[in-house]
């Protein structure tokens, strides 16, 4: 997403659709991405210029820095999550994204990028921290324990940087204990606001899977090693995006 804004010329210049490599790492509070693309006599300098995706009249500005080598140009700008427009998601396709990038670069070269991407021709990885930040466990507790039948319910912190809302199709989990699972869930049509949501997720659990897999925790009253994995569905007007759940903690046992 945030590749797209770095270039600059005297007179304008337009390169050929898709003819950029782009690359994007997703850090916790955004995204930094590097566009690169054959340009010889292009020098290295500051870039300003605006970014936008799929064709929406909403741009952004952006700022960040050209180097040039080996008569190639490479922009490295970074967009953070909240100036993110909401037309962008609302522009949402499932295969591919459309971008442009217009700017300075040294404040002399006019720089035109602009193309269409199949999301698997983008290089892209993750930041150490970037991953834990958005999706965290709460807590799972046992709130029902009786011979016939037993229920949990897990809260799940998740966190939208986004500046608006985002809406949830759907969630499926299942839960493990000492490696053996023991109960599953889903829910339906939930707000993910944004900052921080809690989500309240009811979980049905087989009372001789746990037994077999917790028995002696049980006897005991102590604590239990649980992960919950499953997929979270977020609904766009452009289709569907699953976000994974893979989540380990420990719940308590009801005395």
């Amino acid at each position: 997403m945030l590749s797209c804004a770095l270039l600059v010329l005297l007179t304008a210049v337009a390169d050929p659709p898709s003819s950029q490599d782009i690359h994007i790492t997703v850090g916790a509070d955004g995204f930094t991405a590097v566009l690169s693309s054959a340009m010889p006599g292009a020098r290295s300098g500051a870039f300003s210029g605006s970014l936008s995706l799929n064709g929406s009249p909403s741009e952004i500005p952006v700022t960040g820095t050209a180097q040039a080598s080996v008569e190639r140009l490479r922009i490295t700008v970074k967009v953070k999550y909240r100036d993110v427009p909401e037309d962008w998601a609302n522009r949402f396709r499932i295969g591919d994204f459309d971008y442009r990038l217009r700017g300075r670069v040294g404040g002399v070269r006019n720089i035109d990028w602009w193309g269409t991407k199949r999301y698997d021709q983008v290089e892209a990885d993750t930041t150490e921290n970037a991953a834990s930040g958005f999706v965290k466990l709460g807590s799972i507790v046992l709130t029902q324990l009786t011979r016939s039948e037993s229920a949990a319910r897990a809260q799940v912190t998740v966190q939208n940087p986004l500046s608006f809302p985002l809406k949830i199709a759907s969630t499926r989990y299942e839960l493990s204990a000492k490696g053996r699972e023991v109960g599953y869930g889903s829910t339906k049509n939930m707000i993910l606001q944004p900052a921080q949501n809690i989500l309240d997720l009811p979980i049905e659990v087989d009372n001789g899977k746990l037994l077999a897999a917790a028995s002696t925790a049980l006897r005991s009253g102590g604590k239990v090693d649980g992960h919950l994995q499953g997929t979270l569905v977020i609904r766009l007007p452009g289709g569907y995006i699953d976000v994974p759940l893979d989540l380990s903690g420990r719940f308590a046992l009801p005395k």
